[in-house]
Order: C-alpha cells, then sequence, then structure tokens
C-alpha cells in the first residue's frame, strides 16, 4: 500500500543509523548487537509526538522514517520507532516478528490493541524488543521467559505469562516504588506494516488520542528519565523528580536541544505558539 505523505526517499544505510545513535559495536544478527543497538536507541532518540502537534502528517514508509530520525534527528512514537528498528534489525539478518499491544498503564477503560512491540531472535532465544513506548519503557530487549525480571540502569522489568489463555499470552510489567505495574499484554500474533496505518491514524488524529490531546517528549537517561508533558519538564533522577514548567519559547528551544537532541527552531516556535493560542 502506498503512503500518500511519503517524501524523498532516503537510503536505509544502517552505518549511518548506527552513527545516530552513537553505536559504535557489533553488527551481525547477535544478542550483543542487539542489546547494544536497542540501548542506544533508547538512550538517543526521544519518544515525541511533536508532529501531531505541528500538524504534520506521521508516514510508515521506511525511508520517511529513517530521513526523519536519522538524517533530521528527530524521534517518534511507537509506529515509527519500533518500525524503523524492526527493518534495521531485519537488514542486518535478525528474524523480526511485529506484535500488536494493548496498554495497560493508566488504561480505564481498557484500551484497544495499538502498541508495535517486537519479538526478535537472537542467541536461540526470543527477545521482547521496544524502543517505543514512552511510559517507563524497556531500555534493553528482554528475553521471553516467564517470570524473568533484571534491572536496566535505573528501571526493573519483568514478563509474566499466562498459561490459561486460548493463545499464548504475556504481560510486561515495571517495578514502581517496590510493586509491579502493568505496562501492557500482547500476544505473538504476527502483524504486519501495513496492519498498523489505521491507529497510526485514529492516534494521531482522534480527539480521543492521548497524543492529540497532549504534547509528549520522553527519553529514559542512565540515572532516571526526563519527561516534557505540554509545558512541564519532570526529571526523574536516583535523588528524586524535579519538575520545571515551560513558557518562554526561547526555553521551548533550550530544553528541546538539551533534554532530547532536538535542535530546530520551527519545532519549538510552533509548539510555543500552539500553547500561547490556547492561553497555556
Amino acid at each position: 500500500m502506498s503512503d500518500p505523505h511519503a517524501r524523498e526517499e532516503a537510503p536505509l544505510d544502517v552505518a549511518a543509523y548506527a552513527d545516530r545513535l552513537g553505536y559504535h559495536g557489533t553488527l551481525d544478527p547477535s544478542v550483543e548487537t542487539l542489546r547494544g543497538l536497542h540501548e542506544a536507541h533508547v538512550l538517543t532518540v526521544p519518544f515525541e509526538n511533536l508532529d501531531v502537534h505541528l500538524g504534520r502528517p506521521i508516514s510508515l514508509d521506511p525511508s520517511v522514517l529513517f530521513r526523519k530520525i536519522v538524517h533530521e534527528r528527530r524521534g517518534g512514537y511507537c509506529y515509527e520507532l519500533n518500525g524503523l528498528f524492526a527493518v534495521m534489525l531485519e537488514r542486518l539478518g535478525f528474524a523480526v516478528r511485529r506484535l500488536m499491544a494493548r496498554v495497560l498503564s493508566g488504561a480505564a477503560p481498557v484500551r484497544p490493541r495499538s502498541h508495535e512491540v517486537l519479538l526478535v531472535e537472537a542467541g536461540g532465544e526470543r527477545w521482547i524488543a521496544d524502543v517505543g513506548f514512552g511510559g517507563n519503557g524497556l531500555i534493553a530487549p528482554l528475553p521471553l521467559r516467564d517470570g524473568h525480571d533484571e534491572r536496566q540502569y535505573a528501571d526493573r522489568f519483568r514478563v509474566v505469562g499466562h498459561r490459561d489463555a486460548e493463545a499464548p499470552a504475556f504481560t510486561l510489567q515495571h517495578d514502581l516504588a517496590g510493586s509491579w505495574h502493568d505496562l501492557y499484554e500482547f500476544t505473538l500474533e504476527q502483524y504486519r506494516p501495513e496492519d498498523y496505518i489505521v491507529a497510526n491514524y485514529y492516534n494521531s488524529h482522534s480527539p480521543d488520542s492521548l497524543f492529540v490531546r497532549h504534547v509528549i517528549c520522553t527519553k529514559p537517561t542512565r540515572q532516571g528519565r526526563v519527561m516534557l508533558l505540554d509545558q512541564k519538564l519532570k526529571i526523574r533522577t536516583k535523588d528524586g523528580t524535579r519538575q520545571v514548567t515551560v513558557a518562554h519559547p526561547d526555553d521551548v528551544r533550550a530544553l528541546l536541544k538539551d533534554h532530547f537532541g532536538i535542535d530546530q527552531g520551527e519545532i519549538a516556535a510552533g509548539l510555543a505558539k500552539r500553547w500561547d493560542s490556547r492561553g497555556s
């Protein structure tokens, strides 16, 4: 299916992608490569929905994603980030299965399955890979083993299997202040890239969508996480959480550059204008 919003094609150059991430490790289809690329991606490329609030279409065409994330040094949300990550892994020889998850974190009422997550085979094992979950998401891939948990820098995660389900089902959980909280649930049903088109349109256009209602830009750090939600910037470290209110246009540009590596004046100006028009 052609994408009417696709721009000029950008070559899908794995070396340029690795350079964007600052990754200089192996590029064979190994566990070491999967871990290295995954970690470098989430610590470098922000989860963000800024284009939604600038009136720009969200294309899922791989060449457009490559240009946006690599050449323009932007981020994106799950369909963009995991979409490009899947293509890069496949070009390196990894077997990748695209899945669809139901977000449970903060979900009331129940949401439809709409989150793209990846299942990757490496080292004779299956791994959950997800570089596109904006709220306390994985930093490194997680082995698909029932009950397996591990610490990833300041966060801790585990995957829980559901043996009584009609099809194999799993829940990814995050340890928050010593208590496990559900992030999302998923089965191993395989999806095609085209299967995300409808969910992508809904999430970028519907007034009921979280991504239409709020500006979001977030990225984990080795000490915690930094998150912009509308005009509130929260910085979480081992010493606690600090919050800053962003108001002046110059402050918007500085924080996008300093915390998320996005240095484009028109984006900062567009956000500042949006907030000003809403009387924020």
